[in-house]
């Protein structure tokens, strides 16, 4: 038995004395370049929210009347505007007018959601320079805000139904203790039975 036990400690000596294999050298991954896109500059002086032969309104080119029209709907509260959005028809200046009532950030989801949809419809008439624009300061955002909306409710209904499993698991729970005392209640009473019995 010695011999065994001294067999395997010098072979795991052995191990120990021998190096280890070299590791491979990581290889270097060059960092990826991202080119960075170049584009032209939006000539606002001469902005037009539509081609004057798609559709013409008023302040059709009035970039400011615009502007101004975003800055009041934001600071007036939702009630209001959706008053003022009901009101309108179905013009594609009514219709641009409910996006921008729609904007700020008091808005209800399904309103916001209405408003998503109806810049969807009129996308496609917009001068290319103000889609630009408009995609990016207004339809990514606001989608971007509808997306976790989405997602902050699908959570809360999720932690709702797991907060009531634990609730009846715990009401089960304190019901399986309670009969399991009285199991041991009885279970006494007939040891004391017998106890007295034997006697």
């Amino acid at each position: 038995m010695r011999i065994i036990c001294s067999i395997c400690v010098v072979l795991l000596a052995g191990c120990k004395l021998v190096p280890p294999p070299p590791a491979e050298p990581e290889q270097q991954i060059p960092p990826e370049i991202v080119e960075v896109k170049q584009t032209e500059p939006i000539d606002t002086s001469e902005l037009c929210l539509v081609d004057e032969d798609i559709e013409e309104f008023e302040h059709q080119c009035d970039l400011s009347y615009w502007t101004s029209l975003w800055i009041k709907a934001d600071e007036t509260p939702w009630p209001k505007r959706k008053d003022t959005i009901n009101a309108l028809g179905n013009s594609f200046e009514d219709k641009l007018t409910k996006i921008i009532f729609t904007l700020p950030i008091s808005t209800p989801y399904q309103d916001r959601l209405r408003a998503s949809h109806l810049l969807k419809e009129i996308q496609g008439k917009l001068s290319p320079d103000f889609a630009r624009l408009v995609k990016s300061i207004v339809q990514a955002p606001n989608e971007q805000m509808l997306e976790y909306e989405s997602a902050i409710t699908l959570l809360s209904r999720v932690n709702t139904q797991q907060s009531q499993s634990i609730e009846n698991l715990q009401k089960e729970l304190e019901a399986q203790r309670k009969k399991v005392e009285e199991l041991l209640q009885i279970e006494a009473s007939l040891m004391d039975k017998n106890r007295s019995s034997q006697q």
